[in-house]
């Protein structure tokens, strides 16, 4: 972080933005102070309304594009809600050639100027609906009123908190309207015969929904069937009111507590599905932090929660699309970036870099590869496998046979009955290849073009 951006920040603030925790779904809470300046009776009551955090982490960060930053406002409790991630607010201050300060002034000025010019819809409780069908602008789409230029920024929290679910909510609640979540406090029917240990009998009042699911096993029957009732009205009621805006609430919410990847990398990984070189540098920008982590890594990677917990195969085949777009170099260091953060399938990323250099038409490079390959992992089934691959993609039948039957008393061994298959395949292929396939595969450079080529990415 360079000093001069976090110039006109009290000491506490600038310490805080200094040493953000990236990888860690965190927001810190500010406040914009305009005080002493006259402001109108509608600016006033805006202000008194905002909040402004800072985040590490946007829960739609899948989503592309994603805004610079988000707002939107609640009218119970009353407030005007503004949320920039740290590094956009990094980016934006460097690209306008200000400070961190006069950024966050701006973005709160903005969203009061623009709450103060639609009061009845910000108290009415219907801006967030409205805006999302274009009826009202975003609370960031204007210019601040000139009263609003100047504004004092303080620390409202002393560190780094979690993001929960309500902030979560702001973030969907802004792209795709209000949810109608029920969120007070649940209160469950007394009882004159109270159960030892149940904490509804003992009168306790319950957050929604977090805190009375994971109390409802400790209920006695009655109350854990009350507490059932709640909980699938409540969420019944979400679902009717916006299924869409529900679904990512929830699923965002259950991403929560996965690893992420820092700085906005998983919204620039989204945006470059077309552009496979940009999207290999910015995967392998990825790993940093994943050393012998496969699994965190392929959660970091989850665009949703369904996919988290495994290594996903998009990777992989990226580096054999890379070959395919004759970026041989490109392959190599994404398949060197991936052995280490799995260095157990270190065998099979090195021998699909192998075979893109053969696709790239580096046929000196490939075979180089093919030989450390083999050497370094004469036993690993995968390798020998892709080794012949590549050496058919050069022409070379005799050499790719080789591989091939050298792997297949591996698989055998190793009961890899997909393997098995696979090889068998090969051997029947190259033994036997149909009339012009042997001349298609020595031509590794008539490729696809991108446009056919796009749905397999």
């Amino acid at each position: 972080m360079f000093p001069s951006l976090l110039a006109g920040l009290p000491d506490d603030v600038q310490a805080l933005l200094a040493s953000p925790p990236l990888t860690d779904p965190r927001l810190l809470e500010l406040s914009a102070r305009w005080e002493g300046l006259g402001l109108t009776p509608a600016l006033g009551r805006m202000a008194d309304a905002l909040r402004l955090f800072v985040v590490t982490w946007d829960p739609l960060e899948w989503l592309t594009p994603r805004p610079e930053a988000v707002a939107t406002a609640n009218a119970w409790p009353f407030e005007i809600v503004v949320y920039v991630p740290v590094w956009s607010l990094a980016e934006m201050a460097q690209q306008g050639e200000t400070t961190m300060a006069a950024v966050l002034t701006r973005l709160g000025g903005r969203a009061v100027a623009t709450a103060a010019a639609h009061e009845d819809a910000i108290t009415s409780g219907r801006y967030a609906e409205l805006a999302a069908r274009g009826k009202v602008p975003d609370l960031l789409s204007g210019d601040p009123a000139s009263a609003l230029d100047e504004a004092v920024i303080v620390a409202e929290s002393r560190g780094w908190d979690a993001i929960g679910l309500g902030a979560i909510t702001d973030f969907v609640q802004q792209e795709f309207g209000r949810v109608e979540l029920d969120r007070s406090l649940v209160e469950l029917a007394a009882t004159d015969d109270p159960w030892p240990g149940c904490p509804a009998c003992a009168g306790r009042r319950f957050h929604f929904p977090a805190d009375l699911a994971d109390s409802r096993d400790g209920m006695c029957p009655a109350h854990r069937n009350e507490a059932d009732t709640v909980i699938n009205r409540r969420i019944a009621q979400a679902e009717g009111s916006n299924l869409t805006g529900w679904r990512m609430i929830t699923d965002a919410s259950a991403r929560l507590s996965l690893p992420h990847l820092p700085g906005g990398l998983a919204t620039r990984l989204a945006a470059s599905r077309d552009d496979p070189v940009r999207r290999a540098r910015l995967l392998a920008e990825a790993t940093a932090g994943f050393a012998g982590r496969p699994d965190d890594f392929g959660s970091a990677l989850a665009e949703n929660r369904d996919q988290a917990g495994r290594f996903p195969g998009w990777p992989v085949t990226l580096i054999r699309d890379l070959g395919r777009a004759g970026q041989g170099t490109e392959a190599v260091m994404l398949s060197e970036a991936l052995a280490v953060v799995d260095p157990a399938r270190q065998g099979l990323f090195t021998g699909e870099a192998a075979l893109a250099l053969a696709e790239a038409g580096d046929a000196d490079e490939a075979r180089a590869k093919v030989a450390e390959n083999v050497e370094r992992w004469p036993g690993d089934v995968r390798a020998r496998i892709l080794a012949g691959d590549a050496l058919a993609v050069l022409g070379d039948t005799e050499g790719a046979l080789a591989h091939v039957q050298l792997a297949l008393p591996l698989a055998e061994q190793a009961k890899d009955y997909k393997a098995i298959g696979d090889l068998s395949t090969r051997i029947i292929r190259l033994t036997r290849p149909a009339i012009g396939e042997t001349a298609q595969r020595r031509q590794p450079r008539s490729r696809p073009a991108r446009s056919q080529r796009k749905g397999r990415r």
